[in-house]
């Protein structure tokens, strides 16, 4: 029975090594002597020291990959964690490849005495490598399987687009000049708005954490939620990577690294812990502090580093990435989506068409109560008339 178990679901046991493997292959971590033998770390400067932070990543790594079922268990496209790790690797060196021939790369090498997975399956496992390694949820084109396990649809990728493109295509590039709301760069009642606190406080909007990139900062209004990529380790690691990069790399050359575009990841982390949740805001860190302890956002939210992670240059930046998404927020407060059944009717009432209605009708009821004014004056004329014309005498 246990057998048949481990066969069903390959990678639903994880250990720290295949976490360390993992570390190693997406950020290139280091470890350590007694790391390397399975020992605990205590090396202040083994990069595994700062696996406790990643916690809450390395437990979606061990979701996603726990729920992966092979199309057939004879032939699986990924039997052990090993197995994935390479196909991230593969991903990584292979950026500028459309994905039709990224898949052919990834399997490539297979021992001659085994047949290669379905396609389907060998879909679902670059699909998986994408979301570990850039934390974006992807599909396929016409792949269902992804919607039913996870009841999310992912954004296609298609096979003659490559992995930088699909990233672009994800995260296009909105504005060159970008929207400026750092501290040396008002207009600074832009960024006071934005404050989660305020957005609470004047549109009753709530907080939901995604693990999927691609919906940081997008605002539901049926439920009235914003979605906050809360992963902010997985940023910083990733801002890591590119420090000392020069700052024209292409997207290409950045995931070769192991990273997402820098400005991208910079955009995200700030408008996570400068415009919504200023840490140096009493209140707004209290909100933040709330959101880690009752909706399990990442609890490295509330710690912000700037040396090791950020370039003097870097302090405030422009949003080139986000800027529609936060100015979708600040519209949002000029001009709030109805809210309630009383509300919406009003604003179904206060449309343009309504108004002219509004007028017309007015118009005809002004008319037909000048119409009937006259005919009362008329037949009090005409009986004053005949009260002349017939006095009626005294007896």
């Amino acid at each position: 029975m246990t057998e048949v178990a481990i066969t069903q679901f390959p990678l639903t046991d994880v250990n720290e090594s295949d976490l360390q493997r993992l570390a190693q292959i997406l950020w290139s971590w280091s470890f350590c002597e007694r790391c390397e033998q399975g020992r605990s770390c205590v090396t202040e400067s083994c990069d595994w020291q700062r696996a406790k932070r990643l916690k809450p990543y390395f437990d979606r790594y061990k979701i996603l990959t726990a729920s992966y079922e092979p199309e057939d268990v004879r032939t699986p496209a990924m039997s052990t964690h090993e197995d994935l790790l390479e196909i991230i690797r593969r991903l990584k060196a292979n950026a500028d490849e459309e994905r039709a021939q990224l898949t052919s790369i990834a399997f490539r090498n297979r021992s001659k005495s085994d047949s290669l997975p379905p396609t389907e399956d060998q879909r679902y496992a670059i699909n998986l490598a994408v979301k570990i390694m850039t934390m974006i949820n992807c599909s396929a084109q016409q792949q269902n399987r992804e919607l039913i396990e996870q009841g999310t649809f992912g954004l296609p990728w298609r096979d003659d687009i490559s992995l930088s493109q699909f990233i672009l295509h994800v995260f296009p590039l909105k504005s060159e000049l970008g929207l400026e709301i750092g501290d040396m760069n008002p207009p600074l009642t832009l960024k006071d708005s934005l404050r989660a606190t305020n957005l609470k406080k004047s549109l009753g909007l709530k907080f939901r954490g995604t693990d999927d990139l691609r919906m940081h900062l997008i605002l539901d209004r049926n439920e009235y939620v914003i979605y906050i990529y809360h992963h902010t380790a997985f940023l910083k690691e990733n801002l890591r990577l590119t420090k000392d990069k020069p700052t024209d790399i292409s997207i290409s050359e950045t995931l070769k690294s192991g990273a997402l575009p820098r400005q991208l990841v910079l955009e995200t982390l700030d408008s996570i812990q400068k415009v919504l949740f200023p840490l140096t805001d009493t209140k707004s860190k209290s909100l933040l502090r709330s959101l880690v302890r009752r909706s399990s956002f990442d609890p490295d939210c509330l710690s912000f580093e700037s040396t090791s992670i950020r370039n003097d240059y870097e302090r405030d930046i422009s949003y080139t990435y986000l800027d529609s998404r936060l100015l979708d927020l600040y519209a949002e407060l000029e001009n709030p989506t109805p809210q309630g059944w009383l509300e919406k009717w009003f604003e179904r009432k206060s449309g343009a068409r309504y108004v002219m209605m509004a007028t017309l009708i007015g118009v005809i009821a002004a008319v037909a109560l000048g119409i009937i004014g006259v005919a009362i004056g008329a037949f009090q004329a005409w009986v004053a008339y005949q009260q002349w014309k017939h006095p009626i005498s005294a007896s």
